[in-house]
């Protein structure tokens, strides 16, 4: 079901690209994307999409808001409303009781044990509040709004339930680390968030004291996440977690109105990413290295065209910047067309076919700004995949 909405996205993309609404203060969506959720219908072969839209929000509806003080083994702080996950790529070694290897790119299925662990309580509660924010977009209807804003309150608002805004514990190593740095790249869903929140500004439900709340729980979090010991250490990280955490720091200094703070982490990203990251050609080596080359590659892209849009909003334009050499977020996305076109062509690791519907709505917003057509067919295919 969601695959499909994610197919219908990518092909509205193409058939509104000249309807002249301009894009302006979201992040990862736009204003042509929020448009056309009140205008698919419009489409013909389009009409089922706000169905299909609306049926996953349904199901949702009947859902009761999970929290973080649902797990029942406590973190080592001995606070429930802390948040807690532990590194997916890390396994039990069979030969060495007590210790853990890594395994690249094998997720450990442990990491979603609801008992001991909350990535799934985080991931799920974002994407919930995602679809429920478009379909209230879609439909006006009040009620999945206010089911939207009860996953909120209870995930973020409310004093009982609520996850503590830092990530002390995330990603952590059985008997070798608590919690990591690396982590931190688990919160990058909360950047789709900050657009669900601006969906939600005309709802009813989501009054002046949720806003507010919303507003304490970013602050404290962008706060400890420039910081503590594991933000700076993440904020030095050389691949996609640091660009990750420069977006994400970005953004929620944006939704808090610290203007300033984004608009520093978007200026010092020319140096600190594109140049360390993005070879002349376009790669970026430090995701070639992965047993997942592909998906991470897509991954990184995705958090270079998200830091990008943080800079439209504070005036700083890191789409068009090149280094004298010729590092550049186009020349990385450049590099990658051709393997998304015809994936046979890929010279790099990849253990699992690669699949990442999810990079229509990134490479489109990047197709606004540079404003050619050259993306459209990889858009096409992959809103098809």
């Amino acid at each position: 079901m969601l695959k499909r909405i994610g197919v219908l996205w990518g092909i509205a993309f193409l058939l509104l690209q000249h309807s002249g609404i301009e894009a302006a203060g979201w992040l990862q969506f736009d204003d042509i994307e929020i448009k056309s959720l009140q205008t698919f219908q419009s489409f013909g072969e389009l009409h089922e999409s706000v169905p299909v839209l609306i049926r996953a929000a349904d199901k949702i509806m009947k859902q009761t808001p999970d929290s973080v003080v649902n797990k029942t083994v406590a973190p080592i702080s001995g606070d429930m409303h802390d948040y807690v996950s532990s590194s997916p790529y890390w396994w039990s070694d069979p030969t060495q009781k007590g210790k853990y290897v890594s395994k690249d790119g094998r997720v450990n299925p442990e990491r979603d044990d609801p008992a001991r662990y909350d990535h799934d309580r985080l991931d799920r509660t974002a994407s919930n509040i995602n679809i429920l924010s478009q379909a209230y977009c879609a439909t006006g209807r009040e009620e999945y709004a206010a089911k939207a804003v009860e996953f909120i309150k209870v995930f973020f608002v409310n004093p009982d339930t609520r996850m503590n805004p830092n990530l002390n514990f995330a990603q952590g190593i059985p008997g070798k680390y608590d919690g990591r740095g690396s982590g931190i790249i688990d919160s990058a869903c909360l950047i789709r968030l900050i657009d669900n929140l601006h969906m939600l500004e005309k709802s009813a439900a989501f009054t002046e004291e949720v806003e507010a709340a919303m507003k304490a729980w970013f602050a404290s979090y962008l706060e400890w996440l420039m910081t503590s010991k594991a933000g700076l250490h993440e904020s030095q990280a050389m691949n996609n977690h640091g660009v990750w955490y420069d977006a994400q720091a970005g953004a929620y200094a944006l939704y808090v109105g610290r203007n300033d703070i984004a608009a520093s982490i978007v200026r010092q990203a020319a140096s600190k990413r594109i140049d360390q990251q993005i070879e002349p050609d376009g790669s970026m080596p430090k995701e070639l290295a992965r047993t997942k080359s592909m998906n991470y590659t897509t991954f990184n892209l995705c958090a270079f065209i998200t830091l990008a849009r943080i800079g439209d909003e504070v005036g700083v334009n890191l789409w068009d910047y090149h280094s004298s050499d010729g590092r550049s977020i186009k020349a990385a996305i450049d590099y990658f067309i051709p393997y998304v076109l015809d994936t046979r062509g890929w010279q790099h690791e990849q253990i699992i076919a690669y699949r990442y519907p999810g990079f229509t709505r990134f490479l489109y917003l990047a197709k606004m700004h540079y404003g050619t057509q050259e993306y459209d067919t990889a858009i096409q295919k992959l809103a098809m995949d």
